[in-house]
């Protein structure tokens, strides 16, 4: 049997052998073909009600003439991180937390209803810091890539995750005291009132510099919400009771307190690059195009957090006849505690072209 390996120094060394070697993901789909039923599945699990998703009529009548899936959609295909987790290495890891750290996803083709994916990818990185509370840290950069029926790629997620010693007490907390006080909202009903840009086209000409995106509220995060994300994205309905119980145990105060020394449950690292890519696509419209999504998972939401994202046009530009807007986001805690920054390029249509 091989040695596990106990060490940070160790996991970089055998993990830099497998950097650059491309791999076949595709034995890692949770789904290989775009149904209405899963496209259903994923919108429910991120809250995002939007109808180019969830409304055939509606989809018919819009820019692609059927149901699209919204670009963070790519996860329910694969995740793409077990590369950053694992890149090559076939010897056990012990002793060593895991949590997710960021993701960069590129969109290069609408995800059309019937699509069907091969995924491909390979350890790009991985570098070291240190921090007050854990200590020394890893951070292992994985990219995979998704290709459609017709061979095209349809888009990138290159993933980060932190590993560092697991501690042996709790080792991460913040004060989440809400100041002022913030009303708790449902953030089932808050997904099915959201106000989107929709088919009002949000034009190039008419945004600019420093303007604020409208706030998207989750409200509280709550043990549901987490195990619904958990279900259905992967939707692993072969062993639904198997995943039910990874969601809700694995996530639970004690398996969190003792595997990465979090104070409490917390939600997955992808549910809120979703919730960022839902602030963004209901802001352009259903005119406006994705073209990167970017985000960091720089603090844990615990249950009973109440999350608001929200979000200001950074620079506006015309590249390669494209009319681009970059875009500041975040996920911000009723404490004020920015926990998920990122960014998004959105390329938008300009009036009389």
């Amino acid at each position: 049997m091989d040695q596990p390996i106990t060490t940070l120094e160790e996991f970089e060394a055998e993990y830099r052998k497998g950097i650059g070697v491309e791999q076949d993901l595709n034995a890692e789909r949770f789904l290989t073909e775009v149904t209405r039923d899963n496209i259903l599945n994923f919108a429910d699990a991120i809250g995002d009600n939007n109808p180019l998703w969830t409304d055939a009529e509606y989809a018919r009548r819009a820019r692609f003439g059927t149901l699209t899936a919204p670009p963070t959609f790519l996860y329910n295909i694969s995740h793409g991180s077990r590369l950053s987790n694992v890149g090559a290495i076939t010897r056990p890891i012990v002793g060593q937390a895991l949590l997710y750290a960021s993701a960069e996803i590129e969109v290069f083709q609408p995800i059309r209803l019937g699509d069907r994916f091969t995924v491909t990818g390979k350890a790009v990185g991985i570098d070291r810091k240190a921090s007050k509370s854990v200590g020394p840290m890893l951070f292992p950069t994985c990219e995979a890539a998704y290709f459609n029926q017709r061979g095209e790629r349809v888009g990138v997620i290159r993933t980060t995750t932190l590993r560092y010693i697991a501690p042996k007490g709790q080792a991460i907390e913040f004060d989440r005291r809400t100041q002022p006080r913030v009303k708790a909202q449902s953030p089932d009903v808050l997904a099915f009132e959201r106000r989107r840009r929709g088919a009002q086209t949000r034009y190039w000409d008419e945004v600019s510099v420093g303007q604020e995106m409208e706030p998207l509220e989750k409200g509280v995060l709550t043990m549901t919400e987490i195990s619904r994300f958990g279900i259905l994205c992967p939707p692993m309905l072969r062993r639904i009771e198997a995943r039910r119980e990874s969601a809700e145990v694995g996530f639970q105060r004690e398996a969190q307190q003792k595997a990465a020394g979090l104070e409490n449950a917390s939600d997955y690292g992808p549910q809120r690059i979703c919730w960022l890519g839902q602030l963004v696509t209901d802001w352009m419209g259903d005119d406006g195009t994705l073209k990167k999504l970017t985000g960091q998972i720089r603090h844990p939401n615990i249950i009973g957090d109440v999350n608001v994202l929200k979000g200001r046009v950074a620079r506006k530009y015309v590249q390669s006849g494209e009319r681009l807007v970059d875009l500041e986001i975040w996920v911000e805690n009723q404490s004020g505690l920015v926990t998920a920054p990122g960014t998004a390029v959105v390329a938008l249509p300009a009036k009389g072209c």
